[in-house]
């Protein structure tokens, strides 16, 4: 809660080398470096080494989110302006629209509000728009008790605990079934049409048409020559068009449709400038009522506030940082555990005067050592079963207080005591060792090593030079790698770890989700898995990712100890897989150094409606096949079929796979390394002769997983690049930047 602190302690650094700001002398004064590190434990040296990179470099601070969300909220991103306002970065870094756009967000003081009215009876009728407030506020509120004293309507597109206690609930359609636009900031004006029909089984409408249709029977005068939603939105954008646009309506609407809405480059302002009102704000340390440890309900990236919770594919997926599925956990420093007697892995009772709850420990040396955190949206009890009965709410603990200067919820506001019980834990944690042990399966660099003579630019693992081939590569074989041989190039750099590749291709593929007790005995099924290693320990900790899929290997393990031919190397270099001749001797997975290989243990169903999310270009798999990545083969053979219509060869960049097409980052790139020059191999560099002998080599980012196995795989990794060297396990032998 300290954080508005170390920003104007920096402030106060920078403004003593460059006052641009004279009414910021008296309101910095209080800031220096050597009081504000008396406060926060943080040293003098870090916080003048800190604003030293951020003042000469091109910089930005940004304060917001869940972690900034307490009592001192308004102050701190007050602070972080000014920050920014003495480090000059108005209009560079940090810019503002021209035209602020009004938030179309209800505040949490009108949902106090709301409260207010409903316990003193002034809300006969309470209309809720697939939301879940019960859930998703504090308990201490006490919406659950407020909402009994009026008739509630509930329109929905799935259950939750709001739902549950309603008294009427009309069946919504989802987001895929309807139509809606948006403008989220100024220029940007989205439009979503329906990507499917209705699904068949429910009696569900589109929940602005609900809205209409009663509108309607109260006023028959209203929304005259409008009968759905659909004819609303076509009538306010043929407004849009008419105020903003020139030429025929329908060609613009068309138009519209197919881009998916009107992007307009943002306009800044250029005459923001910080005014001496910000020294009116003043900035106390949050409180946190009670004793022990400061408690932070941690966003989560998959279930959001719980909306997320009732979706398979999100509750398998392993967060990135601990690797867990299907449950929640409370984070501790191990500094903190040792002194409290706890283990990992332990279940823990958190416990204040809201309230108590047990969760599973998991050790961290990123969280501070006064602070547990446990991530928000799990402990659903009337959300469907694949929600209900996983994890905690933290919200229940938490009191009812709100930011002093905008009334929204302070979410960092109490502290816990954590008692160890003697509770066994069933917590599935999917990790397995934290520590890469010298391998550089996610490998890193430094900026030095990158800009230093060619020495250290590679490190890790090289194919050994003396290896003598028995047979002639694959690429000097008749029918291999012409014209196409797929491969895959993944920047750890860019790679932060969401997972949004590992859910794509449970979408695209067809993947059945296994469960909690299936997912504890290994047989999960996902063919991408977010692999996180751990460098350094304590303050110095360093967190990696690395996504492994099957690496399609051209000299891979799997192909010649398969009895039957099931799985074989195909002449575009792909480690293909005939589910029909799979007998299950799981052979291949003996061999994969990879691990990228799922077995099917059953015929796992899909049960209407989920079979209408299945993909039907990929097949569903039966007990006892084996399964795996195979680089989106049915988008390549999409593509091939219709570049040979064409007369010609699949072009660079025409074959999009699930994972690379989700990557926000674009971390992952794919294509024809047969093609010189095509991206994935000018990004990769993988020559032939030069990787035969790193004397040669001319790489300084690229590398492959394991290339003293000699298994040749396609798909290259492209090292982190690190300011520093973190030692890591193995301390300077194998640091973390080789």
């Amino acid at each position: 809660g300290t954080e508005a602190m170390i920003a104007l302690a920096m402030a106060h650094a920078i403004h003593q080398r460059d006052p641009r700001h004279n009414f910021l002398d008296d309101y910095l004064s209080p800031y220096s470096p050597e009081l504000v590190a008396g406060e926060t434990g943080i040293s003098v040296d870090k916080i003048q080494a800190l604003t030293e990179e951020f003042y000469q470099t091109s910089s930005l601070a940004i304060a917001g989110g869940t972690w900034n969300s307490s009592e001192q909220a308004t102050a701190t991103q007050v602070a972080v302006f000014i920050l920014n306002a003495v480090a000059d970065n108005l209009g560079k870094t940090l810019r503002f629209y021209e035209s602020e756009q009004a938030s179309e967000d209800t505040s949490h003081s009108q949902i106090l509000q709301l409260l207010s009215d409903l316990n003193a009876g002034k809300v006969k009728l309470l209309i809720v728009d697939d939301s879940n407030p019960i859930h998703t506020l504090p308990k201490s509120l006490g919406f659950d008790q407020a909402m009994k004293k009026a008739t509630i309507v509930a329109i929905a597109a799935g259950k939750n605990e709001t739902n549950h206690q309603a008294d009427l609930v009309l069946p919504a359609l989802t987001a895929y079934e309807s139509w809606g636009d948006a403008n989220p900031r100024p220029g940007i004006f989205s439009l979503q049409q329906p990507v499917m029909a209705p699904v068949n089984m429910f009696d569900a409408r589109a929940r602005e048409d609900v809205l209409i249709t009663a509108a309607k029977q109260i006023n028959p005068q209203s929304f005259t020559e409008i009968s759905n939603y659909r004819d609303y939105i076509y009538k306010l954008w043929a407004q849009i068009h008419q105020n903003r646009y020139f030429g025929p309506f329908e060609n613009f609407w068309i138009k519209t449709l197919e881009s998916g809405g009107v992007f307009e480059a943002p306009r800044w302002s250029s005459a923001v400038n910080l005014q001496n009102e910000v020294t009116s704000v003043a900035f106390q340390i949050p409180s946190t009522g009670g004793s022990g440890l400061a408690l932070i309900p941690a966003p989560s990236i998959f279930h959001l506030d719980g909306r997320g919770a009732n979706k398979p594919w999100l509750q398998e997926t392993p967060h990135p940082i601990s690797q867990i599925v299907w449950d929640s956990w409370v984070e501790i420093h191990p500094d903190t555990a040792k002194k409290l007697g706890i283990a990992e892995r332990s279940v823990v009772e958190l416990r204040n005067a809201q309230g108590s709850l047990n969760a599973t420990v998991y050790l961290s040396y990123t969280i501070h050592r006064d602070a547990v955190a446990i991530p928000i949206g799990q402990g659903h009890t009337a959300s469907g079963i694949v929600a209900d009965g996983f994890g905690v709410n933290v919200l229940d603990l938490l009191p009812a207080k709100t930011d002093a200067h905008t009334g929204n919820l302070a979410l960092i506001s109490t502290k816990v005591d954590v008692i160890p019980t003697t509770i066994k834990s069933y917590t599935v944690n999917l990790d397995g060792n934290p520590r890469q042990l010298g391998r550089d399966i996610a490998a890193a660099t430094t900026v030095t090593a990158l800009t230093s003579d060619k020495e250290g630019h590679g490190g890790g693992h090289h194919r050994p030079k003396e290896i003598v081939e028995f047979y002639p590569d694959r690429s000097e074989t008749a029918g291999y790698y012409k014209p196409y041989r797929w491969g895959m190039v993944i920047d750890l750099d860019r790679c932060n770890g969401c997972s949004a590749c590992v859910v794509a291709c449970y979408a695209e593929n067809n993947i059945p989700v296994v469960g909690k007790e299936r997912a504890a005995v290994g047989r999960e099924m996902s063919w991408i898995r977010m692999e996180r290693y751990l460098e350094g320990y304590q303050d110095e900790t360093e967190t990696r990712f690395a996504p492994i899929m099957c690496q399609q290997c051209s000299n891979a393990g799997c192909e010649p100890v398969c009895p039957v031919y099931a799985t074989y190397h195909n002449p575009e270099g792909l480690n293909a897989m005939i589910y029909n001749r799979c007998v299950g001797t799981r052979y291949c997975s003996n061999n994969c150094i990879y691990k990228a290989r799922r077995y099917n243990w059953f015929n796992y169903e899909f049960p209407a409606p989920l079979d209408q999310q299945l993909n039907s270009g990929i097949t569903t798999r039966a007990v006892g096949v084996m399964e795996k990545c195979n680089f989106c083969v049915h988008r390549l053979t999409e593509a091939k079929y219709a570049a040979r219509d064409l007369g010609r060869d699949v072009q660079d960049g025409e074959v999009v796979t699930a994972c690379q097409q989700t990557c926000a980052n674009k971390a992952i790139t794919f294509g024809n390394l047969a093609d010189p020059e095509s991206k994935v191999s000018q990004l990769a560099k993988r020559n032939p002769e030069l990787l035969a002998d790193p004397d040669k080599e001319n790489r300084d980012r690229q590398y492959e997983i394991f290339p003293e196995m000699n298994y040749k795989p396609a798909v290259t990794y492209l090292r982190k690049v690190n300011h520093k060297e973190v030692a890591g396990l193995y301390g300077n032998e194998h640091g973390s930047a080789h």
